[in-house]
């Protein structure tokens, strides 16, 4: 009877580690979220750590590093710096011209009322037609009260949205200040922080890591090349079509958006939504249509193109690639399909290193013994 017990735990409970792994993690890294920004922060300064400490010997290692995470957080801070002036000049622009498109809009409105009146009265008898007349005559009025309304019910939510903003700062500006502090420590101090890890944790977890030193740079080449690849596809599929509707500023633009399509937060979307629906109001249908079908394009690329891009980069089966996708996707949506297929090339390197190895074989034996009471 223990002998089960022992086979049946020897199951479960890797299988329990796994799922609170898949579960709690993603979770434990948001709460953690400025001490890992700052690691990675502190892995990227690395190398130029290196240049100056080691190989120039023109500062101490504690000097090089100060200067490289000094110099890496005003990179970062200039990019969302443009960012975020890029973005407020969209807003701006778009609230300035809402007196335009409510005006473009409302004289739509009028001509379709004026184009249709007379075929309706002849199309339907009698009350029906006057009926329906009126109802369109009342459109109009309907239109102007439904954006009135629209106008005044928008404000409170800038209002909260500005309110929030403002109450974040505090927070955000405490995040900002561990994160450089940690990016600090862990490129000063990262080898004094490893050998206190190592007191704690077993021997056999570092066998692992030293295996995985081997082939994550593989995994992440492979993972990046992947979704640069993809990024281009999506870059030419844009200009492309925005070329053919003749956009202002079409390849410029495609980049941008082919850029936030490769960050898992936001998409094309992000930026082809609002454009379709502004298109709509100012009564720029056939664009909205033709942004439409480019976004369409995109995402029909994306999907197809990713197992196939993925699995040959990466050295995957296409049915392999397709199912981390899918378990990315059913446990963190489109976040999780970025990230799923790196995930899943960590446990195939775990399988690959014999970690599996016992759950297996209790899984083997405990199969054949309830085969044998049939």
């Amino acid at each position: 009877m223990n002998h089960y017990l022992k086979l049946i735990a020897n199951i479960i409970i890797p299988i329990a580690i796994l799922g609170l792994l898949v579960m709690a993690l993603p979770r434990i890294a948001v709460f953690f979220l400025p001490f890992l920004l700052g690691f990675l922060i502190s892995v990227i300064a690395a190398p130029f750590i290196r240049l100056l400490h080691q190989k120039t010997h023109l500062m101490q290692r504690k000097h090089a590093s100060l200067v490289i995470i000094v110099v890496l957080f005003l990179l970062i801070g200039l990019l969302l710096y443009y960012a975020g002036n890029l973005l407020v000049h969209a807003i701006r622009d778009f609230v300035v011209s809402i007196p335009s498109i409510y005006k473009d809009l409302s004289l739509t409105i009028n001509e379709m009322i004026a184009e249709h009146q007379d075929v309706l009265h002849h199309l339907l008898p009698g009350s029906y037609g006057d009926m329906a007349s009126k109802a369109l005559s009342n459109l109009e009025s309907n239109f102007n009260q439904y954006a009135s309304d629209f106008i005044a019910n928008a404000s409170s939510p800038v209002a909260s949205i500005s309110l929030d903003v403002v109450r974040s700062l505090p927070t955000l500006l405490v995040y900002a200040v561990v994160t450089i502090i940690s990016a600090y420590l862990f490129s000063k101090d990262g080898d004094v922080y490893k050998e206190n890890i190592r007191k704690w944790v077993p021997e056999r977890f570092f066998q692992y890591g030293k295996l995985l030193k081997r082939d994550i740079s593989k995994i992440l080449q492979g993972w990046l090349l992947a979704q640069f690849q993809i990024m281009f596809v999506v870059f030419l599929v844009l200009a492309i079509g925005l070329l053919i509707l003749r956009v202002r500023f079409a390849v410029p633009l495609a980049l941008l958006t082919a850029f936030l399509d490769f960050l898992p937060m936001f998409g094309v979307g992000f930026i082809f939504w609002p454009w379709i629906v502004m298109d709509l109001f100012s009564g720029k249908f056939l664009e909205a249509l033709g942004l439409l079908v480019i976004y369409v394009a995109t995402q029909i690329v994306r999907q197809f193109m990713q197992p196939k891009i993925m699995g040959d980069t990466m050295g995957l089966p296409p049915f392999m690639t397709i199912l981390f996708l899918y378990l990315g996707f059913k446990f963190y949506g489109l976040a999780g399909m970025i990230f799923a297929v790196p995930v899943g090339m960590l446990f195939l390197c775990f399988y690959r290193y014999g970690a599996f190895d016992k759950m297996l074989a209790s899984v083997k034996e405990l199969v054949e013994l309830l085969l044998s009471f049939l």
